[in-house]
């Protein structure tokens, strides 16, 4: 049995996968890492050093971002990789990244976090009050310091756009059709510059496809991982 490495958007726990792991651990073992450090690079040591030997990979948002980046680092250890709203550019305002971090390092974290909250769920969505709520709780307790190293780390990132044709393992990206932080074309565009990318998309759904629709984010999945020959 494969772990699933999960890795979670900026400000987010492993609560972030909590309903869909039950789906999952038939078929694999789920494990959910949280990196904090301020340049990629370092949050793909954090995720190496706690890995199992071969793991497929998972992330959302800026945990997709590190999951890419895990994907080039150690390409013999990754069996599978799943990418959920998150692109391959450089970022397209690297100022605005280090503003959010300066804002949520001082007194304007709550203003942030609210901000956030608005446009990680698709509010006239089933769930997107619920998503709006968990993302809020789970902010407050990874604290903005932080969540300030995330922000900084997705401002410094590069462009893996010619690279990915390095990426050979079975690959999916995720999306949700009302994503506000990564449109689901970026997504679409991803899974063809890969060998062996997949792409797919849940409607109603935004940046957060586990807390707003985790029973067809966990269906998807084993879907895929069944197709993929990873279980």
């Amino acid at each position: 049995m494969h772990d699933l490495v999960m890795i979670p958007a900026l400000g987010c726990d492993g609560r972030l996968y909590a309903e869909i792991e039950p789906r999952l651990s038939d078929v694999v073992k789920p494990v959910s890492i949280v990196v904090d450090k301020d340049v990629m690079a370092d949050c793909v040591q954090q995720v190496l050093e706690q890995a199992a030997e071969n793991f497929i990979i998972l992330g959302t948002s800026f945990g997709g971002r590190v999951a890419l980046e895990v994907a080039f680092a150690a390409p013999q250890r990754i069996q599978g990789l799943v990418v959920i709203g998150a692109g391959a550019g450089v970022a397209a305002d690297p100022s605005a990244g280090f503003r959010r971090a300066e804002r949520l390092r001082g007194a304007e974290f709550e203003k942030v976090v609210a901000e956030m909250a608005d446009m990680v769920s698709h509010l006239p969505g089933p769930r997107g009050n619920a998503t709006r709520e968990s993302f809020i709780t789970m902010a407050h307790e990874m604290g903005g310091a932080l969540m300030a190293r995330q922000s900084e780390a997705l401002a410094k990132r590069v462009d893996l756009w010619p690279r990915l044709g390095e990426i050979t393992c079975p690959s999916l990206m995720l999306w949700g059709r009302e994503d506000q932080f990564s449109a689901a074309a970026e997504g679409l565009k991803l899974s063809t510059a890969l060998l062996h990318g997949r792409y797919t998309e849940i409607s109603e759904c935004g940046h957060f496809p586990s807390l707003e629709a985790p029973e067809e984010t966990a269906d998807i999945l084993l879907y895929w991982l069944l197709d993929a020959k990873l279980i």
